[in-house]
């Protein structure tokens, strides 16, 4: 694929640098760099990063770090399309994309800002190769679709860490999960089917604001505590024979009414 000609050394009025240097290396704030990529995608990724500093409680950050934008291979690296999110560092804070696990509520605020702007968005969850940046690119529609394994995730993501219902995360849309977004929908008085645009980019609106608040109050709560253990189970039993009789066993356990009751004092929805 050819190069385009467009390049950027800034997203969002923010630098963003290259973090796969030897002399510095991944987790670093990297070093100044020409990222080649279509200026159409460079012009949304600037649109993201200027709501994301509005939105997020930490204001405008000093560097944005990545793994890169174009790349001569076939996808929509070779377009120009796409980019590579490594980090985002503030004066105070920084997110760097491997420590999801412990930092869920910045990432999921950060992640909710995205899709209003992106389509495709691989995270954390989605793969092992993804677990170390988020991917983005605009080749699909900023809409919610049940067979999309990304989007399903993000959705269950959202609704173990930020509203506190607990699903099981396996990237598959079916009753559990659909009842628990309809009762997160209720609860925040948003009426509409979650894959019609306007429906979905205003949960994806109110999801970051209340990962956002929950981040800068930054209390676990038992909700959080049960998501760890999913965590768990999805990133250290995956495609072992004792993963479904462990999730079998915490199912019933969340599932169970006296659990529900005790639960209940901790909602906040």
């Amino acid at each position: 694929m050819t190069r385009p000609n467009n390049y950027f050394k800034s997203l969002g009025g923010v630098r963003v640098h290259y973090d796969r240097f030897p002399d510095a290396p991944y987790g670093s704030p990297g070093k100044p760099y020409n990222f080649y990529a279509d200026k159409q995608f460079q012009k949304e990724l600037d649109s993201f990063f200027y709501e994301l500093w509005e939105v997020c409680p930490y204001g405008q950050a000093v560097v944005i770090t990545s793994a890169g934008t174009y790349v001569s291979k076939p996808g929509y690296h070779g377009k120009g399309r796409a980019f590579d999110l490594d980090a985002i560092f503030w004066q105070d804070n920084d997110l760097i994309m491997i420590n999801y696990p412990n930092q869920p509520f910045l990432y999921l605020g950060i992640e909710s800002v995205l899709r209003k702007h992106f389509g495709t968005v691989l995270t954390y969850n989605y793969n092992k190769s993804h677990r170390d940046h988020i991917h983005i690119d605009n080749g699909s529609p900023v809409l919610f679709y049940t067979s999309s394994k990304s989007r399903v995730l993000f959705v269950q993501s959202l609704m173990n860490h930020i509203f506190e219902v607990p699903v099981t995360i396996d990237g598959i849309w079916g009753p559990e999960t659909e009842s628990s977004v309809d009762y997160v929908m209720h609860s925040l008085d948003l009426e509409g089917n979650i894959r019609d645009l306007n429906t979905w980019l205003t949960f994806l609106t109110l999801s970051s604001h209340r990962a956002f608040l929950k981040c800068v109050s930054n209390q676990q709560t038992p909700f959080d505590l049960i998501q760890n253990l999913y965590t768990v189970i999805n990133k250290e039993l995956n495609d072992t024979q004792s993963r479904k009789t462990i999730e079998c066993a915490l199912n019933n356990f969340v599932d169970h009414r006296e659990t529900q009751l005790w639960l209940d004092n901790f909602r906040q929805l």
